[in-house]
Protein backbone atom coordinates (compact mmCIF):
# COMPACT_ATOMS: atom_id res chain seq x y z
CA UNK A 1 0.00 0.00 0.00
CA UNK A 2 1.53 3.45 -0.88
CA UNK A 3 1.48 5.72 1.99
CA UNK A 4 -0.54 8.78 1.55
CA UNK A 5 0.97 12.09 1.90
CA UNK A 6 0.66 14.23 4.92
CA UNK A 7 -1.76 17.05 4.42
CA UNK A 8 0.34 20.34 4.35
CA UNK A 9 -0.72 22.61 7.92
CA UNK A 10 -2.87 25.60 5.94
CA UNK A 11 -0.34 28.81 5.92
CA UNK A 12 -0.75 31.30 8.87
CA UNK A 13 -1.45 31.14 12.60
CA UNK A 14 -3.69 29.37 13.97
CA UNK A 15 -7.32 30.51 14.37
CA UNK A 16 -9.81 30.64 17.12
CA UNK A 17 -13.92 31.21 16.76
CA UNK A 18 -13.54 34.94 18.20
CA UNK A 19 -11.20 35.69 15.54
CA UNK A 20 -13.71 33.80 12.69
CA UNK A 21 -16.31 36.15 14.17
CA UNK A 22 -14.32 39.45 13.82
CA UNK A 23 -13.29 38.22 9.86
CA UNK A 24 -17.27 37.71 9.38
CA UNK A 25 -18.16 40.98 10.35
CA UNK A 26 -15.74 42.45 8.35
CA UNK A 27 -17.31 40.71 5.39
CA UNK A 28 -20.73 41.68 6.13
CA UNK A 29 -19.63 45.35 6.76
CA UNK A 30 -17.97 45.88 3.35
CA UNK A 31 -21.08 44.46 1.70
CA UNK A 32 -23.16 46.14 3.31
CA UNK A 33 -21.47 49.34 2.67
CA UNK A 34 -22.61 49.12 -0.50
CA UNK A 35 -26.46 49.17 0.47
CA UNK A 36 -25.92 52.23 2.38
CA UNK A 37 -24.38 53.80 -0.80
CA UNK A 38 -27.26 52.65 -2.72
CA UNK A 39 -30.13 53.78 0.16
CA UNK A 40 -28.70 57.12 -0.08
CA UNK A 41 -29.10 57.11 -3.40
CA UNK A 42 -32.53 56.07 -3.74
CA UNK A 43 -33.80 58.58 -0.86
CA UNK A 44 -32.91 61.27 -2.55
CA UNK A 45 -34.77 60.02 -5.58
CA UNK A 46 -37.94 59.84 -3.06
CA UNK A 47 -37.68 62.82 -2.18
CA UNK A 48 -40.07 64.77 -4.70
CA UNK A 49 -43.70 65.20 -4.20
CA UNK A 50 -45.33 62.09 -6.36
CA UNK A 51 -42.08 60.05 -6.94
CA UNK A 52 -42.81 57.54 -9.88
CA UNK A 53 -41.10 54.82 -11.02
CA UNK A 54 -39.29 56.01 -13.66
CA UNK A 55 -37.04 58.41 -10.91
CA UNK A 56 -34.63 55.35 -10.13
CA UNK A 57 -31.95 54.96 -11.74
CA UNK A 58 -31.77 51.46 -10.33
CA UNK A 59 -30.57 49.62 -12.96
CA UNK A 60 -27.64 51.53 -13.54
CA UNK A 61 -26.49 50.74 -10.23
CA UNK A 62 -27.42 47.45 -9.98
CA UNK A 63 -25.82 46.37 -13.12
CA UNK A 64 -22.39 47.89 -11.76
CA UNK A 65 -22.88 45.56 -8.51
CA UNK A 66 -23.52 42.42 -10.65
CA UNK A 67 -20.53 42.98 -13.02
CA UNK A 68 -17.80 44.00 -10.08
CA UNK A 69 -15.37 40.77 -10.42
CA UNK A 70 -14.79 41.56 -6.19
CA UNK A 71 -18.37 41.37 -5.39
CA UNK A 72 -19.85 38.80 -7.10
CA UNK A 73 -23.49 39.19 -6.09
CA UNK A 74 -26.11 37.23 -7.72
CA UNK A 75 -29.06 39.64 -7.39
CA UNK A 76 -29.77 43.39 -6.62
CA UNK A 77 -32.66 45.60 -6.56
CA UNK A 78 -34.97 47.84 -4.95
CA UNK A 79 -38.74 46.99 -3.23
CA UNK A 80 -41.05 49.60 -2.42
CA UNK A 81 -43.46 49.93 0.30
CA UNK A 82 -47.31 50.01 -0.54
CA UNK A 83 -48.67 53.26 -2.36
CA UNK A 84 -45.05 54.80 -2.14
CA UNK A 85 -45.00 55.79 -5.65
CA UNK A 86 -47.60 57.26 -7.71
CA UNK A 87 -47.87 55.14 -10.64
CA UNK A 88 -47.83 51.60 -8.79
CA UNK A 89 -49.15 50.04 -5.63
CA UNK A 90 -46.72 47.05 -5.21
CA UNK A 91 -43.48 47.75 -7.24
CA UNK A 92 -39.94 45.73 -7.12
CA UNK A 93 -37.00 46.11 -9.45
CA UNK A 94 -34.45 43.25 -9.33
CA UNK A 95 -32.01 41.99 -11.57
CA UNK A 96 -29.80 38.57 -11.44
CA UNK A 97 -26.78 37.46 -12.86
CA UNK A 98 -24.07 34.09 -12.45
CA UNK A 99 -21.80 35.79 -10.81
CA UNK A 100 -19.20 33.40 -12.24
CA UNK A 101 -19.86 34.02 -16.15
CA UNK A 102 -17.30 35.92 -17.70
CA UNK A 103 -18.81 38.44 -18.01
CA UNK A 104 -21.57 37.85 -15.77
CA UNK A 105 -25.08 39.03 -17.89
CA UNK A 106 -27.53 41.15 -15.76
CA UNK A 107 -31.36 39.93 -16.28
CA UNK A 108 -34.29 41.90 -14.79
CA UNK A 109 -36.35 39.19 -12.88
CA UNK A 110 -40.00 39.08 -14.02
CA UNK A 111 -42.18 39.42 -11.11
CA UNK A 112 -45.77 40.42 -10.99
CA UNK A 113 -46.62 43.45 -8.63
CA UNK A 114 -50.38 43.78 -9.61
CA UNK A 115 -52.00 42.20 -6.84
CA UNK A 116 -55.28 41.87 -8.58
CA UNK A 117 -53.02 39.36 -10.63
CA UNK A 118 -53.25 35.59 -9.97
CA UNK A 119 -49.09 34.79 -9.44
CA UNK A 120 -49.11 38.36 -7.23
CA UNK A 121 -47.13 37.60 -4.34
CA UNK A 122 -47.25 40.00 -1.35
CA UNK A 123 -43.52 40.52 -0.36
CA UNK A 124 -44.31 42.76 2.55
CA UNK A 125 -44.77 39.07 4.64
CA UNK A 126 -41.28 38.24 3.77
CA UNK A 127 -38.38 38.38 6.53
CA UNK A 128 -36.02 40.22 3.96
CA UNK A 129 -38.36 42.86 3.55
CA UNK A 130 -40.15 42.65 6.88
CA UNK A 131 -37.40 42.65 9.46
CA UNK A 132 -35.89 46.16 8.49
CA UNK A 133 -39.21 47.53 8.10
CA UNK A 134 -40.00 46.31 11.64
CA UNK A 135 -36.24 47.01 13.06
CA UNK A 136 -35.60 50.14 11.14
CA UNK A 137 -32.10 48.48 10.33
CA UNK A 138 -30.10 46.49 8.05
CA UNK A 139 -31.05 42.40 8.11
CA UNK A 140 -28.86 39.51 6.57
CA UNK A 141 -31.82 36.63 5.69
CA UNK A 142 -30.25 33.37 5.37
CA UNK A 143 -29.52 31.06 4.47
CA UNK A 144 -32.42 29.41 2.43
CA UNK A 145 -32.54 28.31 -1.53
CA UNK A 146 -33.72 31.17 -3.00
CA UNK A 147 -36.52 29.51 -5.70
CA UNK A 148 -37.40 32.79 -7.49
CA UNK A 149 -33.75 33.95 -8.41
CA UNK A 150 -30.79 31.76 -7.61
CA UNK A 151 -31.97 28.49 -7.12
CA UNK A 152 -29.19 28.29 -5.12
CA UNK A 153 -28.44 28.20 -0.84
CA UNK A 154 -28.86 32.18 -0.76
CA UNK A 155 -27.93 34.96 1.87
CA UNK A 156 -30.05 38.03 1.02
CA UNK A 157 -28.63 41.63 2.27
CA UNK A 158 -31.08 44.29 2.55
CA UNK A 159 -31.42 47.63 4.08
CA UNK A 160 -34.49 50.03 4.72
CA UNK A 161 -35.30 53.06 3.07
CA UNK A 162 -36.93 56.26 4.07
CA UNK A 163 -38.99 58.86 2.74
CA UNK A 164 -39.62 62.04 4.28
CA UNK A 165 -39.32 59.78 7.67
CA UNK A 166 -41.24 56.92 6.64
CA UNK A 167 -40.43 53.54 6.03
CA UNK A 168 -40.69 53.17 2.07
CA UNK A 169 -38.89 49.80 1.33
CA UNK A 170 -35.80 48.03 0.75
CA UNK A 171 -32.42 47.71 -1.37
CA UNK A 172 -30.75 44.76 -1.18
CA UNK A 173 -28.55 41.91 -2.91
CA UNK A 174 -28.18 38.32 -3.08
CA UNK A 175 -24.98 36.22 -1.96
CA UNK A 176 -24.87 33.08 -3.20
CA UNK A 177 -23.23 31.09 0.13
CA UNK A 178 -20.73 29.62 -2.02
CA UNK A 179 -19.52 32.27 -2.71
CA UNK A 180 -19.52 33.43 1.25
CA UNK A 181 -17.63 30.57 1.60
CA UNK A 182 -15.07 31.05 -0.64
CA UNK A 183 -13.94 33.95 1.33
CA UNK A 184 -13.93 31.99 4.48
CA UNK A 185 -12.28 28.63 3.38
CA UNK A 186 -9.13 29.56 4.07
CA UNK A 187 -9.70 31.12 7.41
CA UNK A 188 -11.90 28.16 8.76
CA UNK A 189 -9.31 25.63 7.70
CA UNK A 190 -6.75 27.44 9.70
CA UNK A 191 -9.13 26.60 13.42
CA UNK A 192 -7.96 23.82 14.97
CA UNK A 193 -10.87 22.30 16.23
CA UNK A 194 -15.02 22.12 14.87
CA UNK A 195 -16.42 26.07 13.58
CA UNK A 196 -18.98 26.88 12.20
CA UNK A 197 -20.96 30.09 11.17
CA UNK A 198 -24.75 30.20 12.06
CA UNK A 199 -27.80 32.42 11.87
CA UNK A 200 -29.99 33.28 15.04
CA UNK A 201 -31.80 30.01 14.65
CA UNK A 202 -28.63 27.60 14.93
CA UNK A 203 -28.84 26.94 10.83
CA UNK A 204 -25.52 26.65 9.33
CA UNK A 205 -23.86 29.32 7.03
CA UNK A 206 -20.83 27.55 6.52
CA UNK A 207 -18.44 25.34 8.32
CA UNK A 208 -15.22 23.22 8.63
CA UNK A 209 -17.08 20.39 10.59
CA UNK A 210 -18.00 17.39 7.60
CA UNK A 211 -20.86 16.66 10.05
CA UNK A 212 -22.25 19.99 8.88
CA UNK A 213 -23.50 21.36 5.79
CA UNK A 214 -25.01 24.63 4.74
CA UNK A 215 -28.91 24.68 5.68
CA UNK A 216 -28.30 21.92 8.73
CA UNK A 217 -29.83 23.02 11.89
CA UNK A 218 -27.08 22.69 14.62
CA UNK A 219 -29.11 20.65 17.87
CA UNK A 220 -28.17 20.39 21.13
CA UNK A 221 -26.38 23.60 21.69
CA UNK A 222 -28.30 26.69 22.65
CA UNK A 223 -27.66 28.96 19.53
CA UNK A 224 -30.84 30.97 20.41
CA UNK A 225 -29.95 31.94 24.23
CA UNK A 226 -26.30 32.53 23.39
CA UNK A 227 -27.98 34.87 20.85
CA UNK A 228 -30.03 36.68 23.14
CA UNK A 229 -26.92 37.54 25.10
CA UNK A 230 -27.42 34.93 28.01
CA UNK A 231 -24.28 33.83 29.19
CA UNK A 232 -25.05 29.99 28.73
CA UNK A 233 -21.37 27.67 29.38
CA UNK A 234 -21.10 24.95 27.47
CA UNK A 235 -18.46 22.01 28.08
CA UNK A 236 -17.37 21.93 24.44
CA UNK A 237 -18.67 24.74 22.57
CA UNK A 238 -17.63 28.32 22.67
CA UNK A 239 -20.32 30.88 21.30
CA UNK A 240 -19.10 34.24 19.52
CA UNK A 241 -21.54 36.83 18.42
CA UNK A 242 -21.06 38.92 15.21
CA UNK A 243 -22.04 42.12 16.44
CA UNK A 244 -24.70 44.36 14.94
CA UNK A 245 -25.67 40.99 12.52
CA UNK A 246 -27.81 38.20 12.40
CA UNK A 247 -24.59 35.64 12.63
CA UNK A 248 -22.14 34.16 15.08
CA UNK A 249 -19.97 31.83 14.71
CA UNK A 250 -19.14 28.32 17.12
CA UNK A 251 -16.24 26.50 17.65
CA UNK A 252 -14.80 24.00 20.05
CA UNK A 253 -12.83 24.96 23.13
CA UNK A 254 -9.35 24.40 23.05
CA UNK A 255 -8.01 21.06 24.05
Amino acid sequence: MTAQPTPEPPPGPPLGGREVAELVSALCRRLLDDLDTMASEVERELDVDAPRRSDFRIEERCHRLLTDPARKVAGAGVVMAPDVLADAAYWLEWWTANPDASPPEPRRLAAETDPRAVGFRDYTHLPWYAVPEETGKAHITGPYIDYLCTDQQTLTFTRPVSRRGAFAGVVGFDLLVRTFEERLFAPLERVPGSCAVVNTAGRVVTSSDVRWVTGDLIRGLPVGRWWAGERVHHPEWDYFACPGLPLGVIATRPA
